[in-house]
């Protein structure tokens, strides 16, 4: 399938999950995470969930102290910066619906360890169909070579991509509900 055709179907099969479904989903996606990847001592890029995509719901990984939180923001450039995640006071939803931080220390891409990496669809060598607009592919493709990514899902499917580009970069982890899947 096509990138459109693969958004247009995972963003109406996440429409038809209930909120509850969606946190029930996503704390156990959160917990397999938590369980199976060191995050202790880490500085991890987290997504804040935008609502109107019915995207994972990540909130609850802002209260472990025990690593620092950066949250990405779309730069003028049309890139990402990542900001430190101090508390809820910082956090403001744009225009776009997205969670974004106001203000904070700024991160550079060669010190984050590992990135949750949002995402609709996967195909099974590890790339993903995002929103189209290259943010993440940008941003990791300027992490350093041993840093993680790890993208979340409610699905356990694995579907063709037809229109791959050269500047597309896969996962190295696909966390869902029922399983965690290694490229």
């Amino acid at each position: 399938m096509l990138k459109k055709e693969l958004r247009k179907k995972y963003k109406d099969l996440r429409k038809e999950l209930s909120h509850k479904e969606r946190a029930t989903l996503s704390n156990l996606i959160l917990e397999r995470l938590t369980d199976n990847f060191k995050l202790e001592g880490k500085t991890v890029s987290v997504f804040l969930p935008i609502e109107r995509f019915s995207e994972i719901i990540t909130w609850p990984l802002m209260d472990d102290p025990g690593y620092v939180k950066v949250l990405p923001v779309i730069d003028s450039e049309g890139g990402l910066k990542h900001l430190k995640y101090i508390g809820k006071e910082q956090i403001k939803v744009t225009d776009w619906g997205i969670p974004e931080p106001q203000f904070g220390e700024a991160y550079q891409s060669n010190e984050v360890d590992l990135v949750i990496v949002p995402m609709l669809a996967i195909n099974d060598k590890g790339y993903r169909v995002g929103y189209g607009k290259g943010f993440y592919d940008g941003f990791l493709k300027s992490c350093r070579p041993d840093c993680v990514f790890v993208g979340v899902s409610y699905y356990d499917q694995f579907e063709e991509i037809d229109d791959l580009h050269n500047n597309d970069i896969p996962l190295n982890f696909l966390v869902t509900p029922n399983k965690i899947y290694s490229f």
